[in-house]
């Protein structure tokens, strides 16, 4: 009985003892007083900006020659006049696809009238000015399974004076789907109605293979686009989204025959070419556009020098960050994206994106700023020799979305973060 209270009192006294030591507000002075001096890791922070002696880094802006531009989620169309960089055009070819086979008119079908009508999830600019647009027909073809660029040229489409185009309306009530919708004449439609009765609308292969493809520009043959200042963001999955052909027969006079504009309907978006002589450059920029506009190459020099000053040194963190000039008229990317150059020449993403995600990479604006966290990326570059050290800025969605960044190159610095053992 004595040995069972005895133990009791010796838990008891263990008990206590280890909640007072769990329960001292200070933890971080009782490691610090355990641990030799010699022992501590002293962290330290090192930026190295364009003009720095030990490490530099230049920057400069070249040309996108195209970007892929099939299939896209978003079809962009308008024109803009920017001061920096120039003149922006952004027009779409699309098919059209049958909603169902083996299709029925009726006898004697006559068209009434078509709508071709999209829905949009936004837009680049002033809305109030887009008012200029043009539809055509195009007799060649483009195909779903095949890879296109957004400078592609047609070779057949219908560029005469009169379009198919007799209206149009922009309906930007967020209540329901923003749309914009294309009034063209009968005679297109008529076109449709008749191949119903040569057989050609029994099924998507058949109709596609014998009725072309359709070119939406925003400006008409008399224009030049400079009083538009609107991209459209147009989206071909939308629940307006639709080609419509309003028709009678012999024995109705109210139906229609629809056909669906994105699943089996190839569609290229098509953007104007942007030489580096029409930005307006200014020596302390460089720029990155999408819409394949702009791109900024960035070099990082000696680094060798720097090897040897983090020698017997841990990289615990490095980062890429700069400033942008921001304008209000002509919004900045939300995300930019940032390739290294391998020793190929082709651009590929950085391991510290494929490794650790884009929340980690970063590339996100926030208050004016880009931030990278380029780690492995820099601790590659300085001990692999098969590393280059040229990356390049692009924009995020070049291919769907009009934005461009104004980077101000003052501000551009790569910071190190290491630890002395």
């Amino acid at each position: 009985m004595k040995n069972r209270y005895l133990y009791k009192f010796y838990y008891y006294i263990f008990l206590f003892s280890i909640l007072f030591i769990f329960s001292c507000k200070d933890t971080d002075v009782v490691g610090l007083e355990v641990q030799p001096s010699s022992d501590r890791i002293e962290i330290s922070s090192s930026n190295f900006g364009q003009n720095d002696s030990l490490f530099s880094i230049t920057i400069s802006t070249e040309s996108v020659d195209s970007l892929r531009s099939d299939e896209t989620s978003s079809l962009l169309l308008g024109s803009m006049f920017d001061p920096i960089f120039g003149f922006i055009h952004s027009s779409f070819f699309t098919q059209i696809s049958l909603s169902e086979s083996n299709i029925d008119l009726g006898d004697n079908p006559i068209a009434d009238s078509v709508v071709f009508s999209y829905s949009y999830s936004g837009y680049y600019g002033d809305l109030t000015s887009f008012n200029e647009l043009e539809v055509y027909y195009c007799t060649d073809n483009i195909y779903k399974d095949s890879i296109y660029y957004s400078n592609y040229a047609q070779s057949d489409c219908d560029n005469s004076l009169n379009g198919l185009l007799a209206s149009f309306e922009i309906n930007s009530d967020t209540s329901i789907s923003p749309t914009l919708k294309m009034n063209l004449g009968g005679g297109i439609g008529q076109q449709i109605l008749d191949m119903g009765t040569d057989d050609l609308l029994i099924d998507n292969e058949t109709f596609k293979d014998n009725f072309g493809y359709f070119k939406i520009i925003p400006n008409t043959p008399f224009s030049h686009s400079m009083a538009l200042n609107t991209i459209l963001y147009l989206n071909p999955s939308g629940s307006n989204t639709v080609f419509t052909v309003y028709y009678h027969n012999n024995s109705s006079d109210s139906l229609r025959l629809d056909f669906v504009l994105d699943g089996e309907s190839a569609r290229i978006n098509i953007f104007n070419e942007k030489p580096l002589s029409v930005l307006n450059l200014g020596a302390d920029f460089a720029y990155v556009q999408s819409m394949a506009g702009f791109k900024s190459k960035l070099v990082l020099q000696n680094t060798n020098l720097l090897a040897g000053a983090l020698e017997g040194k841990a990289i615990n963190k490095v980062t890429l960050s700069f400033d942008i000039e921001n304008d209000e008229n002509y919004p900045a990317h939300e995300n930019l994206s940032l390739v290294r150059v391998d020793s190929s020449g082709n651009n590929i993403f950085l391991s510290d994106y494929i490794t650790e995600g884009v929340t980690h990479f970063g590339g996100s604006l926030n208050n004016d700023q880009y931030t990278f966290n380029i780690t492995r990326y820099f601790y590659n570059l300085l001990y692999d020799s098969s590393f280059t050290s040229d990356l390049y800025l692009l924009s995020s969605g070049g291919s769907i979305n009009a934005n461009r960044t104004v980077i101000n190159n003052s501000s551009l610095k790569i910071t190190v973060l290491y630890s002395d053992l």
